[in-house]
């Protein structure tokens, strides 16, 4: 749970005011802090300014998940927020969600976004990389095109 996020902000500044702090990493935002910290999964993502006229992250997003045979850890259930039955349908899905969602955010004032996540982790398997990272999910060049349009 998140328990005294302004709390615990205030004590980490005291301690430290050169470092960023996320008080919230996509949960209840208690309106402290340097951002707003947002994760989406399950809607479209469209910016919304900061009403405080703090940057706005969009510390987690993505999700999509493809399990490639024999190069996942041995787990009962794989886990991801939707998954994509082949290679193709996975760099296409994350080729959709950079053109209408994340790229007209960046130029709308999202300041940052962390893709969830760079490689599989045990059910996970929503990353870019496999848990055994022998097989890279996405052309280098793909992803390479994509992020080439949020540099400032």
């Amino acid at each position: 749970g998140q328990f005294d996020a302004a709390k615990t902000l205030e004590l980490v500044q005291k301690l430290d005011q050169t470092r960023t702090v996320d008080h919230a990493s996509g949960w209840h935002d208690q309106k402290v802090g340097d951002f707003k910290s947002l994760h989406v999964y399950f809607r479209p993502y469209k910016f919304k300014p900061d009403k405080l006229g703090r940057c706005v992250i969009l510390t987690e997003f993505g999700g999509f998940s493809h399990a490639v045979k024999g190069h996942s850890h041995i787990a009962k259930k794989e886990f991801g927020y939707k998954k994509e039955g082949s290679l193709a349908d996975f760099e296409q899905s994350m080729i959709d969600l950079y053109q209408q969602q994340i790229t007209p955010a960046k130029n709308m004032g999202l300041s940052a976004a962390i893709l969830t996540q760079l490689s599989d982790v045990e059910d996970e398997v929503n990353g870019l990389v496999t848990y055994d990272r022998q097989v890279v999910k996405i052309p280098t060049k793909t992803i390479r095109k994509l992020n080439s349009h949020l540099h400032f």
